[in-house]
């Protein structure tokens, strides 16, 4: 089936090469389209292009992820731009477009407020990666405590919670490596088998500026292996006035129930070639209560400290350096056999930039990184650390685990003619991994007697690598934008067959019964492909439609773990590893619909997706156990080859219902099936809601902001794999801030205002007690920051 994907993605590509027939030479109009407050690029914005004279039909499109437009295919004459959005001003501007020639309209939009446009000569490239995408105001004022928590305020997307910190992303059903993660530009790894440190958690949301999530096989140019992808960019080193040699600024929080607090700040300064940033965080919580008063494990510590510089080599080039350190302490995870002792991660990259913005090539990016975490867990203060509520003798039980990530990335923009833009490039990564299970029993109730002790590996020295390159072409036809891009990668993945244990061997053996030298190693060739159409079906509403084909390869945890707790369970069990598992490949399609007026917005959209080769789990009852704990009552398992269907959307609408006060309401549903089981899907969200409000005055000093959300009952679960069904649930949240003045403001307010007592459908099981674990009551939260 590969031979097909690559010959229908190069033979689109084949086509965007071939100039367009034109009677005569046509002109274009490009642009970007900013916030005019913080400059930052606007999406989605509605653009109008309309002749003056000769009485033609207007042409429309709306912005991309990076505010930038296009219209091509436009007499010589002179024409009307207009740029709408909701919540802001609309803008128009007149220009003259002559034969053959690009003309850029750069419009800044105001919250309703005068503001000036300006009008320059460019050939902007356009952007068509279909994505969601939350900006530092949205990040700030959410006031979480982790990235995952921020996730779970996107339609159709959440997160699984495992403990307070380090909830897991899950986007339209897909989880765990199926989601890809990014953080300026660096695959990102957890180091803990279970996921207790998921991807996003080793980035404090402080030093967060975007968050962006590809919600399909739509982020190829990202890095490859994924079904989804979420790419994370933090605090912009540039975003520095020239010439202001010290800025900042300081923040500090408190939330009331988890009893935590933080403290933030930053300090960045620019001269005319040289720029730097530093950021810093300290947060620490406690346990919290439920709605109906049961306390809930959730002590966690952590620390970060990042730092960028940055040098312009001219007026198109800039090197860039940046590394951090971030450590974590004693955090509590309910929904484990296990707590962490500590999380300890240090990363570093270097950079370069080159960007013309005429000419054939646009710009050149190259990237190399390097990452290690140290994890350590252990059962310190579970009940099978002590035997007066376990019926067996006392353990001490823990796991010692570390990865070191490799990395880089290479990737140039072309513009070969005005209505195509194509970008080439390379990435790779390579991941070292190990992890062990040293475990003790404790006789007579003394730890200081000598006891049965053993120390087996989980990950017996892994190791996985991706190396991919990948083309992708948009080019307008006409008013129909098409992207259409290709990926090919190498994977390799192995391990050290001397740590491994003999059970292991035995299921690793191919059919033969015979243990050859390269029974662990692993090599795939797999090729991802995917398009996007987008079109004007009016000047306010537009109609986008794409499909593809990704592939994402096996984990270390479902290649090489020895009878290990698995991420595609519910239930406290053993799983063993497959080193001959197929990747998984999906077959994705989308349909959406947008509209953009002067108050009013509206965004609906649905997919469908089958997965073959979809990695679930058999019974093993020939594997023998590894710790025979009265908790571990089912299983063995292990893992295998299946075929899973899913399908489902979001909604979402606002509407500007006076100058200052905004209503919007959303939605999500989503379906799934795995044939295998011929069961629910794991980890399928009941249908959910949300409805806000929001006042905010155009001066912006102060904003009030009420979101009334609801989830029905969760009856489709996989019983299988330790599911049981939940109930459904309405919350209330408000929140409010103000700018006091002199760089102050304030924000603060409530989260589950009516203290509901409810249970993320996502959220892992408690072992031992075998029930969800419970979100939070009501939290009372208050912060003040300084800017400087």
């Amino acid at each position: 089936m590969d031979r097909y994907v690559v010959f229908a993605c190069i033979s689109f590509i084949v086509f965007a090469l071939i100039p367009a027939a034109a009677a005569q030479p046509s002109g274009a109009v490009t642009g970007r389209v900013t916030n005019g407050e913080t400059g930052r690029p606007l999406p989605s914005v509605n653009v109008i292009v309309e002749s003056t004279g000769d009485g033609a039909q207007p042409r429309g499109t709306s912005t991309g992820p990076q505010g930038r437009f296009a219209v091509d295919g436009l007499a010589p004459g002179r024409y009307v731009v207009r740029a709408r959005f909701i919540g802001f001003a609309s803008r128009s501007r007149e220009v003259e477009v002559s034969a053959a020639e690009s003309v850029g309209v750069r419009f800044a939009l105001a919250p309703r407020t005068v503001g000036l446009d300006a009008v320059e000569v460019t050939a902007a490239p356009t952007v068509s990666e279909t994505a969601e995408q939350l900006r530092k105001a949205d990040i700030q004022e959410a006031n979480p405590r982790d990235g995952g928590e921020l996730l779970r305020t996107m339609s159709g997307v959440s997160a699984v919670r495992r403990g307070p910190v380090g909830l897991d992303p899950v986007v339209r059903g897909l989880r765990s490596r199926q989601v890809g993660v990014y953080v300026d530009g660096m695959r990102t790894f957890p180091a803990g088998p279970a996921r207790m440190d998921s991807p996003l958690s080793h980035t404090g949301p402080s030093t967060m500026q975007s968050i962006e999530v590809a919600k399909g096989p739509y982020a190829l140019t990202w890095g490859g292996g994924q079904l989804s992808a979420i790419r994370v960019e933090t605090n912009d080193l540039f975003n520095v006035a020239r010439g202001e040699r010290l800025s900042g600024q300081l923040q500090t929080g408190y939330d009331s129930n988890f009893g935590s607090y933080d403290v933030t700040g930053t300090v960045s300064g620019r001269s005319d070639a040289f720029a730097y940033r530093v950021d810093g965080a300290y947060r620490t919580g406690n346990d919290y209560e439920t709605g109906d008063g049961t306390s809930v494990p959730a002590d966690f510590l952590n620390r970060e400290l990042r730092a960028k510089v940055g040098y312009k080599l001219g007026d198109n080039q800039r090197l860039t350096a940046g590394g951090g350190y971030q450590r974590q302490d004693d955090v509590d995870y309910p929904g484990r056999l296990l707590n962490a002792q500590f999380f300890k991660t240090g990363r570093a990259r270097l950079g370069y930039e080159y960007a013309s913005g005429t000419g054939l090539v646009r710009s050149v990016e190259a990237k190399a990184y390097g990452y290690q975490t140290l994890h350590t867990m252990n059962n310190e203060g579970k009940v099978t650390y002590a035997s007066e509520n376990f019926p067996g003798p006392p353990l001490r039980v823990a796991v010692n685990a570390d990865i070191t990530t490799l990395g880089g990335r290479v990737v140039t923009q072309l513009a070969p003619s005005q209505d195509l833009r194509l970008k080439v490039g390379a990435d790779g990564y390579r991941a070292h991994r190990d992890a062990e299970r040293p475990f003790q029993v404790v006789k007579n109730g003394d730890p200081t007697t000598p006891g049965f002790y053993e120390s087996k590996q989980i990950w017996p020295g892994v190791v996985t690598a991706d190396a991919g390159v990948f083309a992708q072409a948009t080019r307008l036809l006409g008013p129909v934008e098409a992207t259409g891009t290709v990926r090919a990668d190498m994977v390799w993945a192995g391990a050290d067959e001397e740590q491994v244990t003999d059970v292991y061997l035995d299921i690793a053996k191919p059919g033969n019964g015979a243990l050859d030298a390269d029974a662990l190693d692993r090599r795939e060739f797999n090729v991802s492909g995917a398009l996007m159409l987008t079109a004007p079906l009016s000047e306010a509403w537009t109609l986008s439609a794409g499909g593809g084909t990704a592939v994402r390869s096996a984990s270390a945890l479902e290649r090489y773990a020895d009878r290990f707790p698995s991420n595609k369970a519910q239930t406290s069990a053993e799983f063993i590893g497959n080193p001959r598992l197929d990747p998984e490949r999906s077959w994705q399609a989308d349909l959406e619909l947008e509209a953009r007026y002067d108050r009013v917005s509206f965004t609906a959209g649905g997919f469908a997706r089958r997965i073959s080769n979809y990695i679930t789990l058999q019974d093993a009852p020939d594997v023998e156990p590894m710790l025979p704990l009265p908790i571990f009552a089912e299983g063995p398992f292990r893992y295998a080859n299946g075929t899973a269907t899913f399908y489902g959307g979001e909604m979402s609408a606002s509407v500007a219902v006076l100058r200052s006060l905004t209503a919007s309401v959303s939605g999500s549903y989503l379906w799934g099936k795995n044939l295998e089981t011929d069961q629910p899907a794991l980890g399928v969200a009941p249908l959910s809601g949300d409805i806000g409000v929001r006042y905010e005055p155009p001066q912006g000093r102060f904003y009030i902001e009420g979101t009334l959300g609801g989830v029905t009952e969760q009856d489709r679960v996989a019983s299988i794999l330790g599911e049981t069904p939940t109930e459904g649930y309405v919350t209330l949240d408000l929140r409010g801030g103000l700018a006091v003045g002199r760089g102050i403001s304030v924000e603060g307010g409530v989260t589950n205002l009516t203290d509901a007592d409810y249970v993320n459908h996502l959220n892992a099981k408690n072992p031992y007690s075998g029930t969800p674990i419970p979100e939070t009551g009501r939290i009372f939260f208050a912060g003040v920051n300084y800017a400087f």
